[in-house]
């Protein structure tokens, strides 16, 4: 196996490349990306010279990629496509204007007709997928165990429309819903619709038709600062199905907030 990482933003590309179980071969940093030092072949491009990133990685012998971190999804306008681009674009169909599970699943085969194999990230790194169960000093309470249960309810069925990977739930009320802005920005924007009384939670879980090769939904330190400073109670994440960065700090972080995280076994649909 040459593995190459397609890196987006955030700080996962680079936790991914430190610690994947497989020998690293080549990154690419893809428009918004931070490069990080790398012994490595590296190449920063944009998202639409996907001739020049397919290039690139067959030069230096990949057959094997991984996807890491969050990508902003830009207007046809803000691509500046290459040759091999608008073949890919054309290709692509509808899909090019559908939701982002629908999009990737396109550009998954794409790469695949291209000779790679794509892996998840659970299959470079081990202990990456949150586990089952209340990891924290603190757990929910019987109530907030309802509003989490109301959460998932809700999330499953927006997943279906390929909608969003999270919402924040209070009191049994959906207070927002995330859309393209991201699980910050829902946390930060919520936070002023908090009522009184037990605070909100963020609920966060895969769609049910999500390839868990791409858009694994993610929480890091960067969301136990959110819910924080949002003055919310706790996380629940689907167990199995969404990354826990750095699990150690992030239950170290919690705890120190009073924060509880939590795992939780999602029935289908």
């Amino acid at each position: 196996m040459r593995l190459g990482i397609l890196c987006g933003c955030g700080h996962l590309p680079e936790i991914v490349a430190q610690a994947c179980r497989a020998p690293l071969t080549a990154l690419v940093f893809l428009e918004g990306s931070q490069p990080f030092p790398s012994e490595v072949p590296l190449l920063q491009a944009s998202l639409g010279s996907v001739g020049t990133i397919l290039q690139f990685l067959k030069t230096h012998h990949v057959d094997t990629l991984v996807l890491a971190g969050a990508l902003r999804r830009p207007t046809l306008s803000e691509l500046k496509l290459d040759a091999t681009g608008v073949t890919w674009i054309a290709r692509l169909g509808k899909r090019s204007f559908q939701g982002d599970d629908s999009l990737l699943r396109g550009i998954l085969a794409l790469l695949e007709e291209e000779g790679f194999t794509v892996l998840g990230l659970s299959e470079v790194m081990e202990s990456l997928l949150a586990p089952e169960g209340v990891l924290t000093a603190s757990a929910p309470s019987p109530e907030e165990q309802e509003d989490i249960a109301t959460g998932f309810s809700v999330l499953r069925h927006l997943g279906a429309a390929d909608v969003g990977q999270a919402l924040i739930v209070q009191q049994g009320l959906i207070l927002g819903v995330e859309a393209i802005e991201g699980t910050l920005a829902l946390v930060q924007r919520c936070a002023s619709l908090a009522r009184e009384g037990r605070a909100p939670l963020l609920v966060k879980g895969a769609k049910p038709q999500q390839d868990m090769r791409v858009d694994v939904p993610t929480v890091g330190i960067e969301t136990i600062d959110a819910v924080q400073a949002a003055g919310f109670r706790g996380i629940a994440l689907e167990a199995g199905k969404t990354c826990l960065l750095d699990r150690e700090a992030v239950v170290q972080k919690a705890d120190a907030c009073g924060i509880f995280v939590v795992g939780m076994p999602v029935a289908p649909a």
